[in-house]
C-alpha cells in the first residue's frame, strides 16, 4: 500500500507542475522549456512532463 501512496503523491506532484507550466505558457507566453526553467524542473521530471504536454 505504501508504494501506491507514493505513486499517487508523485502523480499529484507532476499534475501540479504540469498545470503550472501550462499557466505560465498561456499567461506569460513562454515556451515549455522556458516555463520549466523558471520553475526549476529537474531533468527526470522534465522528460515526463514534455510527454504530457
Amino acid at each position: 500500500m505504501c508504494e501506491a501512496v507514493e505513486k499517487y503523491a508523485e502523480d499529484v506532484r507532476l499534475d501540479s507542475l504540469l498545470e503550472s507550466i501550462r499557466n505560465l505558457m498561456t499567461n506569460m507566453k513562454l515556451g515549455a522549456e522556458q516555463a520549466m526553467n523558471l520553475l526549476g524542473v529537474n531533468d527526470s521530471d522534465r522528460e515526463i512532463l514534455q510527454k504530457r504536454l
